[in-house]
């Protein structure tokens, strides 16, 4: 009467789950360089850009919302797998 442990299930990569991913790399980015001048001051990473904060502020504010919406995706991919929502399971 011991505790079974339950299987695994690990998603499979496709190719559009891995494109949302670079979509998500890239708000990562944007999010990255808006941070680096609030911290650091302008021109820590390039030269010229963001001059200003408001520029900083809207880079800050568009890679957050290119993460979620491609989070939101890699999601949706991911659900509409039959193996990681049970659909492929006999009825019982």
């Amino acid at each position: 009467m011991g505790l079974t442990k339950k299987k695994s299930i690990k998603p499979q990569l496709t190719l559009r789950i891995f494109l949302w991913g670079l979509v998500d790399v890239i708000g990562m980015l944007l999010l990255s360089v808006g941070a680096v001048h609030f911290i650091y001051g302008p021109g820590k990473i390039f030269q010229s850009f963001p001059a200003t904060g408001g520029e900083a502020a809207v880079m800050l504010l568009v890679g957050i919302g290119i993460m979620i919406y491609a989070a939101g995706n890699i999601l949706r991919e991911m659900l509409k797998q039959p193996h990681l929502t049970g659909d492929d399971e006999p009825a019982a």
